[in-house]
């Protein structure tokens, strides 16, 4: 009887101790930040997140909302130097994207006009920061031909707008004034196409 009692008691206390050693493991595997599945988050940082990308999206285009126009002339007579200098300047405080040519119109009320077009077929890709410029420079005649013709006529004083690349449904463009090296007010003559070369950033 003695030994059965003793048996029974050794069981006992194995038992006991077994489930005493299961205890504390059974009891955090369900609180946060502990076991197994844990251990592997932390040895692997960030595994199965989405990170941004290391190149960053340039952002929409430039629109007219955004930029500061400058139309200046350098030249009245044919040469090989530009006729005049388009400049663009991104004054809000994020960058936009300026891919392709801007579209400069002159015009005579309901007349007369004429547009630019690229003299350079290459393709414009530009990032434009906050507070940088990139000047187009522009070559057309601004004077009569020998006979005295003009593609508008001379005494017209044309308005000129100016629209960004792919502008919004919405972005009807600015108007510009032409002035001399000196930012006095000059009056415009266009007498054939606006040939735009390729941006030169300043």
């Amino acid at each position: 009887m003695a030994r059965r009692t003793a048996a029974v008691s050794a069981i006992s206390l194995t038992l006991m101790t077994a489930a005493v050693a299961c205890g504390p493991a059974h009891q955090d595997a369900g609180k946060p930040g502990t076991g197994p599945s844990s251990q592997a988050t932390t040895a692997n940082p960030g595994r199965g997140r989405t990170s941004a990308s290391p190149t960053a999206s340039a952002g929409a285009a430039c629109g007219t909302a955004q930029l500061r126009w400058k139309l200046i002339l350098l030249a009245d007579k044919p040469g090989k130097v530009p006729t005049a200098l388009l400049s663009v300047t991104n004054t809000s405080p994020a960058p936009c994207a300026f891919d392709g040519y801007p579209k400069m119109h002159a015009y005579a009320g309901k007349g007369p006009a004429v547009w630019s077009e690229p003299k350079a077929k290459a393709p414009v890709r530009l990032l434009l920061n906050h507070g940088k410029t990139v000047n187009f420079p522009l070559f057309y005649p601004a004077f009569p031909s020998a006979d005295g013709s003009c593609a508008i006529p001379v005494d017209d004083a044309p308005r000129i707008e100016v629209l960004p690349p792919h502008p919004a449904s919405a972005d009807y463009g600015a108007s510009l004034q032409i002035t001399d090296p000196h930012g006095r007010h000059v009056t415009p003559v266009f007498c054939d196409t606006i040939h735009m070369g390729a941006p030169r950033p300043q």
